[in-house]
């Protein structure tokens, strides 16, 4: 499923730390709010309408970086 990823916030702890030293930092980068990236997500075809439909509704998923 191609998407696109929109990054909203730097979070440390479940928090934004926008406001901080360490947030202003952060995105002065590539990643900061608003940024948009292409991507493509590996899902069954079941699961693929599900999350259309849903957007079509109005909610959307929210996603975190993992490594």
């Amino acid at each position: 499923m191609k998407v696109k990823l929109v990054f909203s916030d730097w979070k440390k702890n479940g928090q934004s730390v926008y406001g901080e030293k360490a947030g202003i930092i952060l995105s002065i980068g590539d990643l900061h709010s608003g940024s948009t990236f292409e991507a493509t997500i590996d899902l069954p075809y079941e699961e693929e309408l599900r999350i259309k439909q849903a957007l079509k509704e109005g909610y959307y998923p929210e996603f975190y970086v993992s490594l």
